[in-house]
């Protein structure tokens, strides 16, 4: 991942899209769109070394797979919601963004209930 790159790119993106909303008003917002979606698929491409390191230290650590990846999925919702709310808050769309960032609240609630069965059990075999 060169940041330099993404900077370039987001602020050329930025200038274009207040130009064309200026101008031509609905067409900053696509420019605005097209560019987080090219520095969100830059980004991801590039992560991968990290989520592999992640796995080899959950594995080293004997911790379970299944926990690593319901901490994975939530962070990726909340980066996915965090955009998304984002691109409406741009679009001057704040009742909708409130929407999705409460959408993706209770997404990383639900992706979150085996850990919390874990949880609950662990706390159980304690007590008892």
């Amino acid at each position: 991942m060169n940041i330099f790159a993404i900077i370039g790119t987001g602020i050329i993106a930025a200038a274009i899209a207040a130009v064309l909303r200026k101008f031509g008003g609905e067409s900053g917002l696509f420019v605005s769109l097209a560019a987080s979606l090219l520095i969100l698929f830059a980004v991801i491409s590039s992560i991968s070394p990290l989520t592999d390191l992640i796995g080899e230290l959950a594995e080293a650590s004997g911790t379970e797979s299944a926990y690593i990846a319901i901490l994975m999925k939530a962070l990726a919702v909340c980066v996915v919601t965090q955009l998304a709310a984002e691109s409406c808050r741009d679009s001057g769309e704040g009742a909708i963004a409130s929407k999705i960032e409460f959408a993706g609240k209770t997404a990383v609630l639900l992706v979150s209930v085996p850990l919390f069965s874990a949880i609950f059990g662990i706390v159980k075999e304690l007590i008892l």
